[in-house]
């Protein structure tokens, strides 16, 4: 398959407000044929600078999809720049124009005379039906290479994706497709990962990998192209590989996320979990509940975000709190048995921290945050020192906690 390009058009996506998300649909869709992609741009509604994008990205690909600035208004150019750029004639289609008009008379209004520049196409190149919309799209051939070009409301361009891009897509590829596996790791940063996968680098001639890096989680993503049975076969010995470096730090694969996993552990063994959090304020219990049927196993938590709290609501002894403070393991601990006392669970897990800005002292600094699991003949402890923003202190914080519940519910299952 030869290479892609796409551009986004539209100064809106140049500002803060709007994002480009079409991109990563298309994207989306080419990655599942195995075709590359070599450029992505945005381009505001400026004729020149979308006709110069276009020249030049199609000096690097086979393959231009554009979105965008097919509109009525003076600012939608994507027409009139590919006719430049090209050397192409725009071409007024009657046809379009009278379903243009029959739109608008099925909703009880007069269509504006702008509409019709809607109607202009290239002739002897395919125009593509926008059953979504006014704007018709394209697909032009021009020097061997081909160029789509679509709207940009994100639904209409779904549709037209699904329904022209996709199938043409899948009878060049000549049944090739791009398969993709992804391993996702807790408890290790970003360079952790890379310094331990240098055995395997060493064993694969320094194949590359995609690493990608998030508070709390570290993703390697494994591809391969071909057919599905060879690219199956690829990715398996690669991810052994893998495995057998990481083990169980390799918490999921793909869609996982730590709470559905620990969801799934716990709802396989009939266990159950109750929570009492501190700094992070119900968002473990939150991250918990995002998963369907957690019902059955989460039976509650209390957020203990003063000491009172703690006492109340978790029995934390009142002179552990003035002897070590509220930000410590051992109050940590008393949340995770004290809430898993009151409800009665399998599991109980505290938090306890300072998620900032303000709080921190030098001995306690903003991001101190302690961790307790407390469950069948089990207490561990972990401390993590992340300073950071509050958002992703608390995030991290809920990271650490459903890992550690993790490690703790998996080496519980062995020892039993």
């Amino acid at each position: 398959m030869p290479t892609a390009a796409i551009i986004a058009i539209g100064s809106e996506m140049l500002g803060p407000v709007r994002v480009d998300t079409n991109s990563l649909k298309i994207t989306a869709l080419l990655e599942s044929f195995a075709v590359p992609l070599v450029r992505k741009a945005i381009v505001g509604d400026s004729k020149g600078d979308l006709v110069a994008e276009i020249r030049f990205a199609l000096q690097g690909a086979g393959i231009l999809i554009t979105t965008g600035g097919l509109g009525p208004t003076e600012d939608d150019l994507t027409r009139e720049a590919l006719a430049e750029a090209l050397g192409m004639e725009l071409e007024r289609d009657e046809a379009i124009v009278e379903k243009l008009l029959a739109r608008f008379a099925a909703r009880g209004l007069e269509m504006p005379e702008v509409n019709k520049r809607q109607a202009n196409v290239f002739p002897g190149q395919e125009t593509l039906a926008n059953d979504l919309g006014t704007a018709p799209g394209f697909h032009l051939e021009h020097d061997g290479k081909h160029i789509w070009v679509f709207p940009g409301v994100p639904r209409e361009l779904e549709w037209m994706l699904e329904t022209y891009l996709g199938p043409w897509l899948e009878q060049s590829s000549g049944g090739r497709s791009r398969y993709r596996r992804v391993l996702k790791i807790a408890g290790l940063t970003e360079s952790g990962v890379e310094e331990m996968l240098k055995p395997y680098y060493d064993r694969r001639g320094g194949e590359l990998l995609t690493i990608l890096s998030s508070p709390g989680s570290v993703e390697i993503h494994l591809t391969s192209d071909g057919s599905e049975a060879e690219a199956a076969r690829q990715i398996a010995q690669r991810e052994k590989e893998i495995l057998e470096i990481f083990g169980e730090r390799v918490y999921g694969y793909d869609s996982d996320t730590l709470e559905s996993v620990v969801g799934a552990l716990l709802s396989q063994r009939g266990e159950t979990l109750a929570v009492a959090e501190s700094c992070t304020g119900g968002l473990l219990g939150s991250r918990i509940t995002d998963v369907a049927g957690s019902s059955s196993y989460f039976l509650g938590g209390a957020i203990c975000y003063t000491g009172e709290a703690k006492i109340a609501m978790a029995g934390v002894d009142p002179e552990l709190i003035r002897e070590h403070g509220q930000v410590s393991e051992q109050v940590a601990h008393a949340l995770a048995s004290g809430i898993r006392a009151r409800f009665g669970t399998t599991w109980g897990v505290g938090i306890t921290g300072i998620a900032g800005p303000g709080g921190g002292t030098p001995e306690k600094p903003v991001g101190t945050v302690h961790i307790a699991v407390s469950g069948p003949g089990v207490m561990k402890h972990r401390k993590i020192s992340w300073a950071s923003s509050r958002a992703l202190v608390k995030w991290y914080s809920t990271q650490q906690a459903l890992d550690l519940l993790r490690r703790c519910a998996i080496a519980s299952q062995i020892e039993n």
